[in-house]
């Protein structure tokens, strides 16, 4: 006799299997940050994946879900990324270490822009999204590098600058270069994402900001 075939079950267990979530959440993560959450669309996202509306709605219930949990992919990313530093430089801190973390932070904004994009969007509202990013990505990095602004502030130098501004300003002037892509290019000729330039612009901001603290 032969045998029966087991009954398939509901909800698509074949395609839910073959879908790379990871590779869903990192084009859900760039057209979020290019179209803002409002003028995403979950059929432009399932079209870059190669899949259909309804499998993007089979894992994740709504798009609020799924912003979330693209932002929950990329900050694992970056706090992995910035705990590593941490843990190599374990002997370093104070100015140096915020040398490091600054030059990390520029590497990782031309790596990911969709972690600048995201924050500058969402940043100047007060909204639930605002309210995540904080929680998940900047709460966790503000932990990460405590130690080595409380360490920088024994210097008197350093202790006039306040913290909310010096963070502000650190942040500006890793992320603004490649906000300012077009325009670098219209003005100057120049890819801000060439490997040259990154390194140039780490050199000067760290130059900028740091030289007058040591």
């Amino acid at each position: 006799m032969k045998p029966k075939t087991p009954k398939r079950k509901r909800g698509r267990p074949s395609l839910a299997q073959e879908l790379d979530i990871d590779g869903l959440l990192t084009i859900a993560l760039d057209h979020f940050s290019n179209y803002g959450f409002e003028g995403a669309q979950l059929k432009i996202i399932a079209e870059k994946v190669g899949i259909t509306n309804s499998l993007i709605s089979y894992h994740f219930k709504s798009k609020e879900e799924l912003w979330k949990r693209s932002v929950d992919h990329l900050a694992r990313s970056i706090v992995e990324k910035f705990q590593d530093i941490r843990s190599e430089l374990k002997d370093t801190e104070g100015i140096s270490m915020l040398r490091s973390y600054t030059r990390q932070l520029i590497y990782y904004s031309a790596k990911k822009p969709p972690f600048y994009k995201l924050i500058y969007m969402e940043m100047g509202h007060n909204s639930w999204r605002s309210d995540y990013l904080i929680s998940s990505i900047i709460d966790p990095l503000t932990f990460i590098g405590q130690s080595a602004l409380n360490n920088a502030s024994a210097n008197p130098k350093f202790t006039a600058i306040p913290q909310p501004n010096f963070v502000s300003i650190v942040f500006g002037a890793c992320c603004s270069f490649f906000m300012l892509t077009r325009l670098m290019k219209y003005q100057y000729e120049i890819s801000t994402f060439d490997h040259e330039h990154i390194e140039k612009h780490a050199d000067l901001v760290n130059q900028i900001i740091f030289d007058s603290f040591e």
